[in-house]
């Protein structure tokens, strides 16, 4: 009996489920080193820097050289799990992008580049249908090309963009209708454009489209009258409740990537990256001990 007992025991043992673990990739934003104090000018020790800090990566921008920023990394093991870059839809219907998108998705064919689409359609404000239709139908050609590099495309919900609230994007994945088009869950946007009431709903609403979730720390109470200095601090700073979000977020199916804004963050570079860092090991050790609990 005592054998079959053993046996049993170690049946379950061998059943029971895998550790919950916040796994995800955590990087940094590209305007970690554009806009922070004493950032590291060279791109070699920008990379040599996250490295040091424990990123998994950090992310591609539309004013950034794309190329020579590519062989830094690579040559630290550093990821680029998205590129900022605009798309443009002019009064005409005309779609347009920055040229150089189409050469960086081909370069960056299986190396799970998510390129974030911030949106300006002026022309459309007053007439979002039409305007919806049309960005959709650009985008769907953006997103078939990136489909053949095994790359996504996701729209950046922005203030005073076209696409401002992760409601409007949620729209616009709907109508793009392409498995590689999502879009990016923004908080401090978020925050600001349509306050703080509410957002656990609208991730929950908007979690089988989010492709990247960018998080930092940021206060509490009226966010839309809030100025970014409130907004955007370095992550576990502020009285808003990210690590709740990030939970909330991953406890639900998110698997995808965690960027880290830091617009213009008043402190020191690296001092802002490292604290960050801490905060994002602290996380992943309450998920570890929130599940273990239950």
């Amino acid at each position: 009996m005592k054998i079959i007992l053993y046996c049993l025991a170690a049946i379950l043992m061998g059943c029971s489920p895998p550790k919950k673990e916040l796994d995800n990739t955590f990087y940094a934003f590209n305007n970690a080193f554009r806009t922070l104090p004493n950032a590291p000018y060279e791109l070699d020790a920008q990379a040599e820097l996250l490295v040091k800090l424990g990123y998994d990566g950090f992310s591609g921008h539309i004013s950034d050289p794309y190329y020579p920023r590519r062989a830094a990394m690579d040559k630290v093991g550093l990821e680029m799990p998205e590129i900022y870059w605009g798309i443009r839809l002019d009064s005409s219907g005309y779609i347009s992008y920055k040229e150089g998108i189409k050469e960086i998705i081909e370069d960056s064919k299986d190396r799970d580049l998510i390129v974030a689409l911030f949106s300006n359609a002026e022309a459309f404000n007053d007439n979002r249908d039409q305007g919806d239709s049309l960005l959709a139908k650009g985008i769907q050609e953006l997103a078939d090309f990136a489909a053949v590099s095994n790359v996504k495309v996701a729209i950046y919900p922005h203030v005073n963009n076209y696409c401002e609230t992760i409601a409007h994007c949620v729209k616009m994945a709907k109508l793009v209708d392409r498995e590689n088009f999502g879009v990016v869950f923004n908080t401090c946007h978020m925050l600001k454009v349509e306050g703080e009431n509410g957002w656990e709903e609208k991730l929950l609403k908007a979690i089988p489209h989010i492709f990247m979730i960018s998080i930092n720390g940021a206060d509490s109470g009226d966010t839309k009258t809030m100025g970014w200095d409130k907004l955007i601090q370095p992550l576990g700073e502020g009285t808003f409740d990210t690590y709740k979000l990030v939970k909330l977020a991953k406890d639900n199916g998110y698997e995808g990537p965690f960027g880290l804004q830091c617009y213009n963050i008043m402190q020191d570079a690296e001092v802002v990256l490292n604290k960050s860092m801490n905060t994002w090991r602290m996380y992943q050790k309450l998920y570890a001990d929130d599940h273990e609990k239950k």
